[in-house]
């Protein structure tokens, strides 16, 4: 599992984050697993959130936005409810982050190292620290606007 640089991964972005892209792998059962590419994407103009573009050998790719908080706290024990559910495990002897995606009653989980997202994650609190992410906000702007047009 290495951070390879691919046709989507151009390294470093404006944002000063690089996108991080991985194999990762969809776990059917325990004893079956398929790989496949996901990248992580942080953009500091929307720091609540991480883009997760899942690209499947055969179709097109798929992308979710997960609360960056939400996947931290899937590093350290179960969290989530709903379409997105994180949580930490040791699969075959490494620490493991499974990831379980949700929609419409179907469901599909992944596992994916958990000492590299965390380290990627970690580039964006350097970034953005937890607790800054709507320090800039204009929010007489965000309050005033859905006010005029009634």
């Amino acid at each position: 599992m290495e951070n390879l640089p691919g046709p989507w991964s151009p390294g470093p972005n404006s944002n000063g984050v690089a996108p991080l892209s991985l194999q990762i792998f969809r776990i059917v059962w325990d004893s079956q697993r398929s790989p496949l590419r996901a990248e992580f994407r942080f953009d500091r103009n929307d720091p609540l959130i991480v883009s997760v573009t899942f690209r499947p050998a055969i179709g097109p790719p798929v992308t979710w936005k997960i609360g960056r908080d939400l996947l931290h706290d899937g590093l350290l024990a179960p969290t989530g409810i709903g379409d997105v559910r994180v949580w930490p495990r040791i699969s075959r002897g490494r620490p493991m982050l499974r990831l379980r995606l949700e929609r419409c009653g179907m469901r599909v989980l992944f596992e994916l190292d958990l000492h590299r997202v965390e380290d990627w994650l970690f580039e964006t609190y350097d970034l953005v620290p937890p607790g800054e992410e709507l320090t800039g906000l204009d929010w007489d702007a965000l309050v005033a606007n859905p006010l005029e047009d009634h």
